[in-house]
Formats: C-alpha cells, sequence, structure tokens
C-alpha cells in the first residue's frame, strides 16, 4: 500500500474534519450530548446517562462515553473536546474507505473513494459536531466493509471444494480461523453502532441479507462463525443493559427502547397517520442531498456496468448496491425520520459515485461530455467542496450563535448562583445554556419540591412558569434573559 496516498487522505482529514473544532458554539442538540458526557466525568458513572439527576436513556452512552474519554486528559468537556470523535470517527470512516477501494481496485480507486466519501453535505454539519450521527456512521460502515472481507473468504474457501469423481463439486468447508475474526470484528463493530444509536444492527443486516441473498450464499447467516460472532458481540450490549437495569431497575430502560427505537423502524408504532407522500419525498431528498454524486451513482444500475470489474470489483460493486437501495427503501416506507436518519446509508452511495468516477477517469467507462476531460471535473468538484467547507466553518458555524450567545448566557446564571448551590429547573430545556453554566443543575416536578432546608433556592423558569408561580416563597427576579429560541427565561431566587 502507497504511503503517499495515505497521507494525502490525511492531509485531506485534517482539513475537513479537524478544522473547526472550535469554531462557533455548541448547536443544537450538540448541548446535550455535551452535558450529559459532562455528568459522566463529574460523577464517574458512564452506565446511565443522567440528565439533571434522572436517567435519559432514549439513546445508548455510546457517544457520551467518546465524548468523556476524549475530554478526559483535558480535565473538562468544550466544545472542541466534544467535536473530536466525530472527527475521528470520519477520518477512521474514510482510511477505512481507502484502504477497501484500493485492495479492490488499486491505490488509485482509493483515493477516489477517500476524496468523494466526505463531500457531502450530510457531512458538512455532522463533522465535527457533537452529534451522534457520523460516529453511528463509522460503525455501520466498519462492520460493512469488515463483513466483506469475511464474505470473500467464505467464497474463496466455497470454491476450493473437494473433487469428486473427476468433477468439480463445491461444499461448505468448516469456517477458517480469519472468516471466523472477520465476523467477529464484524459484529464488535456492529456492536459497537447499537451502543451508539438503536437502529445500527438495521442498516447492517438490510445490506447483508439482500447481498448473500443476491450471491446464493444466505446460509452462510446459518454457520458457527456469524452465531458465535454475534453472542460475543452482544455480551458487552447485554453487560450494559443489565448494568443499566441493577441502577435504575428494567422498566425505564424498557420503555425508552421502545419509545424510541420501535417508531424508527415500525410504521404501526408511529404516533400520526401513515405520511404516504414521504415514499417520494424521502429518497427524492436524500438524492438530492448527495449531489453531484448520487447523479454518478445512477450509472451504476446499468447491467453493463458490473462487466467492467472483476470479481473483487463486482463483489465489491454489490455491497455498495445493497447497502444504498434496499436501505433507501426501508428507511422510505419507516416514516417520521429525517435525512440525517439516512447518514449510515450514504457511504453506500458516495462508494457507487466513486466507482463510476474510477470507470471514467481510466476509461473503461465513456465518459459523458466532451467538451471537458472527466479529471479537470473531478478535481473542480473537489475543489469547490473544499471552498464549501471552509465557508461553512469561518462564516456560517460563528454565524449560527447570533442572538443565541449560550456561553454568556451560562457565565451570567453562574455570576449570580453561588458554587454551591443547585441550580434548579422545571420545564425548561435549554442545554446549549446550561452546558455553558458548568455546574450541575437538577430538575424537579413542580415548585413544590424544592428542598425546605435550603435557605435560598435558585431556579430557571419559563415565562409562563414565572406568572403561574406557586412556589412556597415568593420568587425574586435576578436575571431576565432568552433562551436559544428566543423565548423569555428567568434566573429566580427563593430567600
Amino acid at each position: 500500500m502507497r504511503v503517499l496516498p495515505i497521507l494525502c487522505v490525511l492531509a485531506l482529514c485534517g482539513v475537513l474534519f479537524f478544522y473547526g473544532l472550535n469554531a462557533g458554539e455548541l448547536y443544537q442538540t450538540e448541548g446535550l450530548r455535551a452535558i450529559l458526557a459532562a455528568e459522566f466525568l463529574r460523577s464517574g458513572n458512564w452506565i446511565v446517562p443522567k440528565l439533571y439527576g434522572e436517567p435519559l436513556l432514549t439513546k445508548p452512552p455510546g457517544m457520551y462515553a467518546a465524548i468523556a474519554l476524549a475530554s478526559w486528559p483535558f480535565g473538562r468537556v468544550s466544545a472542541a473536546t466534544a467535536r473530536l470523535p466525530s472527527a475521528l470517527a470520519a477520518t477512521a470512516t474514510v482510511v477505512l474507505f481507502y484502504a477497501v477501494f484500493a485492495r479492490c481496485l488499486g491505490w488509485r480507486a482509493g483515493w477516489i473513494a477517500a476524496v468523494v466519501l466526505p463531500a457531502s453535505v450530510f457531512w458538512l454539519g455532522r463533522v465535527p459536531s457533537a452529534e451522534i450521527d457520523l460516529v453511528q456512521l463509522a460503525w455501520v460502515a466498519a462492520a460493512l466493509l469488515c463483513f466483506l472481507r469475511a464474505l470473500e473468504i467464505a467464497e474463496q474457501r466455497r470454491r476450493a471444494g473437494s473433487v469428486r469423481d473427476g468433477k468439480a463439486t463445491v461444499v461448505d468447508a468448516p469456517g477458517s480461523f480469519w472468516e471466523w475474526g472477520w465476523w467477529q470484528l464484524t459484529l464488535l463493530c456492529v456492536a459497537g453502532g447499537l451502543l451508539t444509536k438503536w437502529t445500527a444492527p438495521a442498516f447492517f443486516y438490510l445490506t447483508v441479507v439482500p447481498l448473500l441473498w443476491r450471491r446464493g450464499q444466505l446460509r452462510i447467516l446459518l454457520r458457527p462463525a456469524h452465531w458465535l460472532s454475534v453472542a460475543i458481540a452482544a455480551l458487552p450490549c447485554l453487560a450494559w443493559a443489565a448494568a443499566v437495569a441493577a441502577q435504575t431497575g428494567w422498566r425505564p430502560l424498557f420503555d425508552a427502547v421502545r419509545g424510541e427505537a420501535l417508531p424508527r423502524l415500525s410504521p404501526v408504532h408511529h404516533n400520526r397517520p401513515y405520511p404516504w407522500h414521504e415514499l417520494a419525498t424521502f429518497p427524492i431528498y436524500f438524492l438530492a442531498a448527495n449531489l453531484p454524486w448520487s447523479a454518478a451513482a445512477l450509472w451504476t444500475l446499468s447491467p453493463r456496468f458490473t462487466q467492467l470489474w472483476d470479481e473483487r470489483g463486482q463483489r465489491l460493486l454489490q455491497l455498495l448496491h445493497c447497502w444504498t437501495w434496499p436501505n433507501l427503501l426501508f428507511w422510505s416506507i419507516v416514516p417520521g425520520h429525517h435525512l440525517r436518519h439516512a447518514l449510515p446509508l450514504q457511504p453506500g452511495l458516495a462508494g457507487l459515485a466513486a466507482l463510476t468516477w474510477v470507470a471514467w477517469l481510466d476509461g473503461r467507462l465513456r465518459w459523458p461530455l466532451p467538451t471537458l476531460r472527466p479529471a479537470s471535473a473531478f478535481l473542480t468538484l473537489i475543489a469547490l467542496w473544499l471552498v464549501v467547507k471552509i465557508t461553512f466553518v469561518t462564516l456560517i458555524m460563528p454565524a449560527r450563535d447570533g442572538l443565541r450567545a449560550p456561553s454568556f448566557k451560562g457565565q451570567q446564571i453562574a455570576a449570580l448562583v453561588p458554587p454551591e448551590q443547585t441550580l434548579y429547573l422545571f420545564r425548561l430545556k435549554d442545554e446549549g445554556i446550561l452546558f455553558y453554566y458548568g455546574r450541575p443543575a437538577r430538575r424537579l416536578p413542580a415548585p413544590a419540591f424544592l428542598p425546605a432546608w435550603e435557605r435560598s433556592a435558585y431556579c430557571l423558569l419559563t415565562e409562563a412558569e414565572y406568572h403561574q408561580w406557586s412556589g412556597p416563597r415568593p420568587a425574586q427576579v435576578l436575571l431576565r434573559l432568552n433562551d436559544e429560541q428566543q423565548h423569555p427565561i428567568m434566573l429566580v431566587k427563593m430567600p
């Protein structure tokens, strides 16, 4: 494997993913991820995510633990350390993409795939960020690309069947150590994805089952290499579930998984009438968000395109097709999904586009624009994407702060609340401001639950809560400000 292309890939990752780690303040649910990770560091409990003293099990703890681990050497969670896991995950995915394409088709194809993969609107606001989506994408991509290697070994062993009576007979040989090793690595990545976001196994098996069916290899899923790997990979997931149940009981975990995962996987568990229009709009929006690469990917649908590649290339092409289209169909049928929820299937589409560009650049596929050379067009698109990325980081990310100013508002509150005092909340939801507040806060059901033994209680109220105040003591307004949605909130003190 050549060193120079790898160095170029790493340099590109440095520009695309690590530039902008500290640009702008935490935005939207970035604050939620960061505040949960900060609680991991404060409490030492990395098992049950807790928000304002209450368990929050809508997502597994993988992302929060990754942020806490990245922040641990610095002693606290900051905007940069909260975004670091997404940048590392993106880098690992791009390098892995390069390695797989280079192994199958040569270093030039690997470089093209590595460049095309992150040049997407999907990646623009998700890396660097403290959001979960890019880390989940990395786990799913690693699982599928490791599975590709396991499948290659299994098919090589199958072809190496015994010869009887002078005729080649295809038999299933026992699984080799290397086949089992790749399967185990595959399922451990699936487990990592599951502990990051509930839907990761769905992306994996929605790809693997159609691929094996297409290749007549569904029996592979019944072999010990698969089931033993599933059993071993399930151990950390079951251990986490048992640890959560020991602290909170099974019911909160069951309710959280049912309320969060089932509506995303089953139409009958969705809480609104079925949106039939999404059957058309979701795939259209997905393909539009991946332009111009999605247009190039459509060339791969031609039956003649498969004939351009050798066995390894055809296997990779089939994996990418099964990664893209069955997942896109499923997530179009299941209602209520945002485009970002489909992020783990984006590498499949990017890989198809990369194969088209490889075929255009090496001349095996006719280039459709005779007045423009394919190499010039490709380099122009990549240069434009770098301009878009730099513009987004230098102009758009800081501009998003606007009137929100969560760090300034959080510091204002911290200046008025004594360090030894607990800040109480009721219905307020603004994790951005409270992350920059930088100290623990506690949520209570109502003002009546304020501890009577505290001589002074500090509360952060919405405007409606303030006007409906029914606390045991009068509320003294210390600070009036707006939350990140520009709704009035008040910091009050009960003397």
